[in-house]
């Protein structure tokens, strides 16, 4: 047989061959570009819910307006504006309020709707379930008149609206762009459709586990950012600027406020700590005393953050004075314990200055005061509370006074 006969014989199994490889390739490029686009639009509504869950809780912990807002719709111009400028922080657009029966009060961009109509099932059913809807919205075209007409891909999420004391009001629908992520996700991928080209069942795995793994990634990097924002990465707990917003948004409700306990906290000799143990177990210290003031404070009313270096604040709305003075009490009380670390043991103390701010009083003052009756307790020996009284008043001048006398 010669070479021509050869060729014409195994011409049909190799077209055969080639043909078939290349159909199984197209076919698991379909299957895994199908298996993308919903691991895509999954991670995208995910993404959305944290984002609109954060908001939420956000809003209704520093809103105490927030239930006239849910069963009236009646919202301020300067309670308009505080709210829509914490939008670009986790990308929302707009959102919408739902009262228990389903029936919309209030649209964030146009304020008060008045009598009206807009019944809402989906809202209705998240209010009694108690669980979000998450709808993906991508590419739509929209006329000039639609407030999301400009952007390319967002989600419309529906979460119960609930009190910080967990009572369920209504409900709201919050728009979350999520262009910007869709666009990081479409990015990781661009390498990976070359693989589909060229790659068999088992080089598509890896592009497959490249997926998950970039995606994982992007997410991870996406929520550390938006816990920068907000929480102390040593401690986790509320940071500096987070702790400033909940005061402000407190002090500057145009409803009467209720009461806000304010702790100032200071961890006594901690310089000497990093001294003689090092940074380190300064950190640990820090670490222990953050979580024993979460695990001993209120968890629906009471936020704890690090004001800096060793100082904390814990903020305790709607407090009453007896409830304000357990509260402190269960502090000190749960601090007493022998810490160890790094085959240390450590005795550490605290200095409390305590100030339960009324409707009279504004940030500046809140704090002033409770500031100084944290100084009044280390100066009168450390590891105590000492609340604030109008004797501490000129108590820096006094001393200032003696001192250069």
């Amino acid at each position: 047989m010669d070479l021509s006969s050869k060729l014409r014989e195994y011409r049909n199994p190799l077209l055969i061959a080639i043909t078939g490889a290349l159909l199984l390739v197209l076919l698991f490029a379909l299957t895994l570009n199908s298996l993308i686009d919903w691991q895509v639009q999954a991670a995208l509504r995910n993404n959305a819910q944290i984002r609109a869950q954060h908001w939420a809780d956000n809003f209704f912990k520093t809103t105490p307006s927030a239930r006239r807002m849910v069963e009236t719709g009646i919202i301020t111009p300067s309670e308009r504006d505080r709210i829509e400028s914490s939008f670009p922080l986790i990308d929302v657009v707009r959102f919408k309020l739902f009262n228990r029966e389903g029936m919309q009060t209030l649209l964030s961009d146009s304020g008060l709707l008045g009598p009206s109509d807009l019944f809402s099932d989906e809202a209705l059913q998240v209010f009694k379930s108690g669980e979000p809807i998450v709808g993906l919205h991508e590419h739509e075209e929209a006329d000039e008149y639609d407030h999301e007409a400009h952007l390319e891909t967002y989600v419309e999420v529906y979460l119960p609206a609930v009190l910080p004391s967990g009572e369920r009001i209504g409900a709201l629908e919050v728009y979350v762009d999520v262009s910007e992520f869709e666009e990081a996700l479409e990015k990781v991928f661009q390498r990976v459709s070359g693989y589909l080209i060229l790659g068999t069942f088992i080089a598509l795995l890896f592009p497959a586990a490249a997926y998950v793994y970039r995606t994982r990634q992007v997410m991870k990097q996406d929520k550390r950012l938006l816990e920068l924002t907000r929480y102390d990465q040593l401690t986790g707990v509320l940071n500096r600027n987070s702790i400033s917003d909940y005061l402000k948004s407190h002090f500057e409700a145009d409803t009467a406020s209720p009461t806000l306990g304010i702790l100032f906290i200071d961890v006594d000799q901690f310089k000497q700590v990093n001294d003689e143990h090092g940074h380190a177990s300064g950190d640990a210290i820090l670490k222990h005393f953050a979580d024993q003031f979460r695990s001993s404070t209120r968890s629906n009313d009471d936020i704890v953050g690090r004001y800096g270096g060793d100082e904390f604040i814990d903020l305790c709305r709607g407090i009453t004075l007896k409830g304000f003075r357990k509260l402190y009490g269960r502090i000190m009380e749960a601090t007493k314990a022998p810490f160890s670390f790094d085959n240390t043991v450590h005795h550490p103390t605290l200095s409390i200055g305590a100030y339960l701010a009324g409707v009279e009083d504004d940030e500046k003052t809140s704090l002033h005061r409770a500031d100084l009756a944290l100084y009044a307790a280390k100066r009168q020996g450390r590891n105590q509370v000492v609340e604030y009284s109008e004797d501490l008043e000129g108590l820096f001048d006094r001393e200032e006074t003696q001192e250069t006398a």
